[in-house]
This record gives C-alpha cells, sequence and structure tokens, in this order.
C-alpha cells in the first residue's frame, strides 16, 4: 500500500497523511486519529518503500529514553551511542518526554536499522503496539524493560539480586529496623522491592505496608519529601532503603538535618552507584547496575541481530554489584 492508497482509504488527500506521518502542526485531532488508524491496519510505514529500495543498510540505530535529563539514562544512552559508533552505527536520540503518540512518526520518519528502548518504563502497551505495528521486521532491544515479541531483544540489571546484597550487607552491619522508600511502580520498582522482601524474610526481619514510604518525585525533592514523612510518622528505624540515589541524597540530607548521625544512627542506600553519591558527605552506598556492561551486551547482540545471526530472544540478566560507601 503507497501513501495515496492510504489517503483514500482514510478519506483525506495524501499531503495529509504526509503531514501526519511527519508530524507537522496544525492537523485537527479528528484527522490525526483518523490517519493513524487507518497507518496502523494497513501496517503502512514510510520506510517500507525506502528500504524495499535500499540496497544497503543505513546503519542507524534509534535510541527511545523517556528522559534524557535524568542522569542514569543520560549515561546509558552515552554508552549505548559510543558503542554503536565504534562499529559504525549512528545513534539518532528521541527524548520521549512528554510527547506521547507524536513520538512514533517521529521514529518512523528515519531510516533505521534497529530500536533500543532504555529504561523499564518504556515497557508500555503503546510501545508494544508500535511495534507490532510498524516495527516488527526489524530488530528492537529493551533495555532494563520487557516486552514479549518475536523481534524484541532484552537485556535486564538484575535488580532483586542487588536488593538482596543490600538487605543482606544492612543485617550484617545490625540493622534490624529498616523502611523502603520509592516512587514509581515500573518493572524495576517492582523487581527491586520483590528482591528486598524476599531477603527480608528469608533474614526474619520484620516488615510489612507501613515501612513503606512513596516519594511524590523520583529526584533529591521526592526523597527529603519521604524522609521529613517518615521521620514525622514516628516509626522506629535504623535503615533506609531508597529505589534510586537520587531518593536517597534527598534521604540522607533531610536526615541529618534533623540531627541524625550518618551511619550511627541510621544507615541509608541508593540504588545506580551515580556520581551524586560520591558528592555526598559520607558517601552513599549503593548497587551498581553495571550500565556500561549491560551496554555492551545489548549492542552486541542487537548488531548480530541486524547482520542476520540467529540470536536468542531470552532475556540476558547482568549481575549488579555493591559499593560500599560511608553511610552504612
Amino acid at each position: 500500500m503507497n501513501i495515496y492508497e492510504v489517503a483514500k482509504k482514510a478519506k483525506v488527500s495524501a499531503a495529509t497523511v504526509s503531514r501526519v506521518i511527519n508530524n507537522k502542526p496544525n492537523i485537527s485531532a479528528k484527522t490525526y486519529e483518523k490517519v493513524m488508524s487507518v497507518l496502523a491496519e494497513t501496517n503502512y510505514s514510510p520506510n517500507a518503500i525506502a528500504r524495499g529500495l535500499a540496497l544497503n543498510s543505513m546503519n542507524m540505530v534509534g535510541i527511545v529514553v523517556d528522559d534524557i535529563r535524568n542522569l542514569y539514562r543520560a549515561n546509558v544512552v552515552y554508552y549505548l551511542e559510543d558503542l554503536l559508533s565504534k562499529n559504525n552505527y549512528n545513534a539518532v536520540i528521541f527524548n520521549a518526554g512528554t510527547k506521547g503518540d507524536s513520538l512514533y512518526p517521529l521514529i518512523l520518519q528515519q531510516r533505521l536499522d534497529a530500536l533500543i528502548f532504555v529504561g523499564s518504563s518504556m515497557s508500555t502497551p503503546q510501545v508494544r503496539e508500535f511495534i507490532q505495528t510498524h516495527f516488527s521486521q526489524q530488530p528492537v532491544l529493551m533495555y532494563n524493560g520487557e516486552i514479549d515479541l518475536p523481534n524484541v531483544l532484552t537485556v535486564i540489571c538484575d535488580e532483586s539480586a542487588g536488593m538482596q546484597l543490600l538487605a543482606d550487607h544492612l543485617y550484617r552491619t545490625g540493622r534490624r529496623k529498616p523502611i523502603y522508600v520509592d516512587f514509581s511502580n515500573t518493572l524495576a520498582s517492582q523487581r527491586k522491592f520483590q528482591g528486598f522482601r524476599e531477603k527480608l524474610d528469608d533474614l526474619r526481619v520484620e516488615f510489612d505496608d507501613s515501612h513503606v514510604f512513596l516519594a511524590p518525585s523520583d529526584d533529591f525533592d521526592g526523597g527529603c519529601a519521604a524522609a521529613k514523612r517518615a521521620i514525622e510518622s514516628g516509626l522506629k528505624f535504623d535503615a533506609v532503603v531508597c529505589s534510586l540515589d537520587l531518593l536517597a541524597m534527598g534521604v540522607l540530607y533531610t536526615l541529618q538535618q534533623y540531627g541524625f548521625n550518618i551511619p550511627g544512627d541510621i544507615s541509608v542506600t541508593g540504588f545506580d552507584n551515580l556520581a551524586y553519591g560520591k558528592i555526598s558527605a559520607p558517601f552513599l552506598t549503593s548497587i551498581d547496575g553495571n550500565a556500561e556492561v549491560m551496554a555492551n551486551v545489548a549492542v552486541e547482540r542487537l548488531i548480530a541481530c541486524i547482520s542476520g545471526a540467529p540470536v536468542s530472544t531470552e532475556p540476558v540478566y547482568i549481575a549488579p554489584s555493591l559499593f560500599l560507601g560511608g553511610t552504612t
């Protein structure tokens, strides 16, 4: 099917179809939805013709990230782009942000050989539908995310194991009253919390829902707010386990402002081992997800798949490691 047939089926002009595909302004929501519906129904992609005519790969890989400002994701994108470049592939970076469905036409404008979605927050029904509808013939890699489709490769940090390392370390240092600070309910958050709870159960450490404090945001301020709520709750605790380093930084600052000695009175831990943790006083104990190792495995598998080599779609789990700072 070509653009004119799409236009006829949607009862609009070919120019309108082109404007929708290229995400141009001044298109009504009704028209946009009608054209996108026909594109999905017919499995039409503007890349299809270009790919049919092209004799060679464009050596371009798209990297989709939900918020490039996040230091962890920025590091991951850096590693991926650097490794792709060393293998003669150009990276096109898409910052999803608040773009919503308007992101997908931007992706389809490019002649991409493959796509990488960064983070478990990209494991959504919308992303799955996009892959099925528009990207089912090219390799896709989920970096720390999970979507079960025949053309999707998966590389995951074993975050559950990482949290078990933290729980075991805290237990061995005498901590018996931990609380948990989290922000979202992504797959990564679920894996972390599950691993933490399982280890506490194994160690017979008392823990229930009252020991969980949800931060209003996934940053320093969110950690401050969660720590304040924990302190004002009256709950007695001797360790704060945070699902992210930025939350831990806020927790650490707030506890110190309230006069607590860290780690004398309370231990604090994070997850991701970001550079922020090295500028705190004391250094933050954290789990290092080994993002660079994950990126190496991800790019190696993706390039093999692009070249036509048989690559298993079974998830590859990367073991994290414990970084001991001065907060435990």
